[in-house]
């Protein structure tokens, strides 16, 4: 049950919003149709919604919603709304994240660190590398028996000429999920987020990794020293990074930022790594706490967390 009504812009069409609205007003929450851009910014001036929901396949949307610091919540996988029990159903899985969200947000304290916010998530870490990272990376993921409380971040350093290729990506390890990060997506455990080399991405208090329309300003994308920055701005529960096998430093400028906001800093160790210039960067800094073979670095993880 909520302890407080909250107040919720929609912004889809058709049956879907006609069913999701009924649905938010016998939950008890205030809507707010905004059904044209100028409808949502002024809803936005008058700084009185909590929550948005929106047509994912809305990139225009997305991009006037972030600033406002709000929980989102894109509405995709929209079914045919002949289906009226599929409908039903999408309607169902909708309201029950946005209770979570709302929940969170009635029972959160001043600090971005309230479990209450990330739920069981007790850690963020980011997996990153270049060349011959793929290979290590599912090493390290089926190195698992068992998901950790954690969600992972995956940012793989792509040739823009191939970036077309970039959610081909699979996860060997059938125990975690694997998500492409254009659009919006909630950091879970047992989720792999695979970062866009695209588009920058910022992160929500709610947890909620959003791809932005601010490309990568680094010769290299996803550009590695600027997403640590982000992340460490985030003040994310628990963070960590592996920097995995790769050519050049990509990520060793940022670590100091990163490890002074608290963040963990492993390596794969270079004998390990089919390019071992980038984990050794990062080991140069210094700041490395520990370097292993992938399975190994897996393990290591997983005693932290994992009784």
């Amino acid at each position: 049950m909520r302890s407080a009504v909250a107040n919720i812009g929609l912004m889809l069409t058709g049956a879907a919003r006609d069913a999701v609205v009924v649905a938010l007003s016998q939950a008890g929450y205030e809507v707010h149709i905004a059904a044209t851009p100028a409808r949502a910014r002024a809803l936005i001036a008058r700084d009185i919604v909590d929550a948005w929901i929106f047509d994912a396949r809305a990139d225009d949307v997305l991009e006037l919603l972030l600033p406002t610091g709000r929980f989102l919540l894109p509405a995709d996988n929209i079914p045919d709304t002949a289906a009226t029990s599929a409908l039903l159903a999408w309607v169902e899985g909708l309201m029950a994240q946005l209770d979570v969200a709302m929940m969170s947000r009635g029972a959160a304290t001043a600090t971005h660190l309230d479990a209450s916010r990330w739920g069981e998530v007790r850690g963020v870490w980011l997996l990153a590398g270049s060349a011959g990272a793929t290979a290590a990376i599912q090493a390290f993921l089926n190195g698992f028996a068992q998901p950790p409380p954690v969600a992972f971040l995956y940012a793989q350093h792509l040739d823009p000429a191939q970036q077309q290729h970039w959610h081909t990506f699979t996860v060997q390890n059938r125990a975690f999920s694997l998500r492409a990060g254009e659009g919006a997506h909630m950091l879970q455990t047992a989720r792999v987020v695979m970062v866009s080399p695209r588009r920058k991405v910022a992160v929500t208090e709610f947890g909620q990794l959003t791809a932005t329309r601010e490309d990568w300003g680094g010769q290299h994308t996803p550009d590695i020293n600027e997403l640590l920055v982000i992340l460490s701005a985030a003040k994310l529960p628990a963070p960590g990074v592996i920097i995995f096998s790769g050519m050049g430093n990509d990520g060793t400028a940022a670590l100091p930022v990163f490890a002074a906001a608290g963040g963990r800093v492993w390596a794969q160790s270079p004998a390990s790594a089919v390019c071992p210039a980038m984990p050794k960067a990062a080991i140069d800094t210094g700041l490395v706490q520990r370097t292993a073979d992938p399975a190994a670095l897996a393990h290591a993880l997983a005693a932290l967390y994992i009784p």
